[in-house]
């Protein structure tokens, strides 16, 4: 039985610099708070803390949700932030000379911008997705050079920079066991290929009709529904399935 339902954000409640579904939202908090018996609800976001901590309080969260692609947990009851233990100071002055050649050589002349609010990852957004692509390739030389052992992600809006341990899988790991359930019990919803990993690891999985196609491959099933619409199918089959 699932008991855990996790949501990434981009591409799962919203779509990047495009107004919020604010019914949508409310449907879902709605779903999640209809019965007592119903999966907890919480998030995994490759975000920083400020915005998944928003989104938390948008939802009404009580359960801990993942920010950075699990580098840090918020507890949104208790109001306490963990940040992920594989997080030593080697790994962080790593990612500072990847934000020093994103700063100095990737952002002047260009719409892309650092992301400053993240501690667990190095990154950076940009709303045009022509900067994006053409900036992974020459991320991936870099930090293979400069920083190896990190990963690259992206998506069509960011470049993220990322240590080895710190992903969306062993992010939900952590949550699993700071919450006493298993990956089984616990069931995921994720559309980009930073989400494949953790979507193989849990219970039951699912990408709405947006995802890209090796996500849509990975899962369990892929909801009719695009972003917000696709979570809710996919929170409602979980419901469904638990005797709600």
């Amino acid at each position: 039985m699932i008991k855990l339902f996790v949501t990434d954000i981009d591409g799962c409640l919203s779509v990047p610099y495009e107004p919020y579904d604010l019914d949508g939202l409310h449907r879902l908090r709605r779903a999640a708070d209809r019965e007592a018996n119903a999966p907890a609800l919480s998030i995994c976001s490759g975000r920083a803390y400020p915005y998944v901590e928003a989104m938390s309080q948008a939802l009404e969260l009580t359960t801990p949700v993942l920010f950075e692609a699990g580098g840090g947990r918020f507890d949104p009851v208790a109001a306490q932030t963990d940040w992920s233990p594989r997080l030593t100071d080697e790994v962080e002055a790593q990612l500072d000379t990847v934000r020093h050649w994103f700063r100095t050589e990737c952002v002047p002349g260009t719409s892309i911008s650092v992301d400053h609010a993240k501690r667990t990852q190095a990154g950076v957004v940009s709303p045009d997705p022509d900067e994006i692509r053409a900036l992974e390739p020459r991320a991936e030389q870099f930090v293979a050079e400069n920083a190896p052992g990190l990963h690259v992600f992206s998506t069509e809006v960011s470049v993220d920079v990322v240590p080895p341990g710190i992903t969306k899988r062993q992010g939900l790991e952590w949550l699993a066991a700071h919450l006493g359930l298993g990956l089984d019990e616990m069931a995921y919803i994720g559309d980009s290929d930073a989400d494949v990993e953790a979507l193989t690891a849990v219970g039951r999985s699912f990408a709405p009709a947006n995802a890209a196609g090796p996500v849509r491959k990975a899962v369990d099933h892929v909801t009719e529904g695009a972003v917000i619409e696709g979570t809710i199918e996919a929170y409602r089959h979980c419901q469904s399935q638990s005797g709600a």
